[in-house]
């Protein structure tokens, strides 16, 4: 294994992308997850994070906003199963919209095994309580255009 070295793991962390899709008036009808595990301190993880954001929208897996989700619209209207992106900010919107996410990402996380004691044990990384996350808001335009507005992080 000529000019390798090894590079011993030190922090690995399951992380977490978050995407809501809002249309030109804010209003979110589906979100999407993506789980990565990143090695190194937070800083380092979040640059992954707000790198990978602008792109893996298109490999995440996406579902609808809870039906007990219900804003009024402009007109007065009420609609069922959608948040607004000025709740991605007010700290409990975020764990009761993604929290449906955040279930299936836990049940995937794949079991590994390693070598221990003349055998192997199986393992498995969990999925942290309070997670590093990133929230990325896809902006949906009705031409087709899907634009994620990334923050810019660390």
């Amino acid at each position: 294994m000529s000019g390798t070295k090894p590079r011993p793991l030190r922090n690995p962390e399951v992380c977490v992308n978050l995407w809501a899709y809002a249309d030109e008036g804010g209003y979110i009808a589906r979100v999407a997850a993506r789980a990565y595990v990143l090695d190194g301190d937070d800083e380092a993880k979040l640059r992954v994070l707000h790198l990978l954001a602008a792109t893996d929208f298109l490999h995440a897996e996406w579902m609808g906003v809870s039906k007990q989700f219900v804003i009024n619209g402009a007109d007065g209207e009420k609609m069922e199963g959608v948040a607004h992106a000025s709740m991605l900010n007010d700290g409990v919107t975020p764990g009761v919209l993604f929290g449906p996410l955040f279930n299936k990402l836990e049940a995937s996380v794949p079991q590994q095994v390693r070598a221990a004691n003349g055998g192997y044990e199986a393992f498995s990384l969990k999925l942290p309580e309070d997670p590093l996350t990133v929230t990325t808001v896809v902006m949906e335009f009705d031409d087709g255009r899907l634009v994620p507005m990334v923050s810019q992080g660390n």
